[in-house]
């Protein structure tokens, strides 16, 4: 699988608001360039999408990907440690 296509996997989604592909796979490509890595921004989109649904984000105020990416947001999210939610609650994990 392409790694762009494994961090728009793991991004969370800002349906019905828009998010387009192709200015965030060039996003992802300069990001790339400025030095980091393909892993620490899938990892990075992991954590943000784990804020996300911890946190309960309505969809609308997800950042668009490729602000995420241009603003480096990606460095507050590398290190995500597991957020417990309220789902996890209830299913005892």
């Amino acid at each position: 699988m392409d790694r762009f296509e494994e961090f728009w996997k793991a991004y969370p989604s800002r349906n019905p608001h828009a998010n387009p592909k192709k200015p965030a796979h060039t996003a992802f490509l300069r990001a790339i360039k400025r030095g980091a890595t393909a892993d620490a921004l899938i990892k990075a989109a992991q954590g943000y999408a784990q804020y996300v649904k911890a946190h309960s984000v309505k969809s609308m105020y997800v950042a668009m990907a490729t602000t995420f990416l241009n603003q480096d947001r990606y460095d507050q999210y590398e290190d995500q440690k597991k957020l417990v939610t309220m789902e996890d609650i209830l299913n005892g994990n």
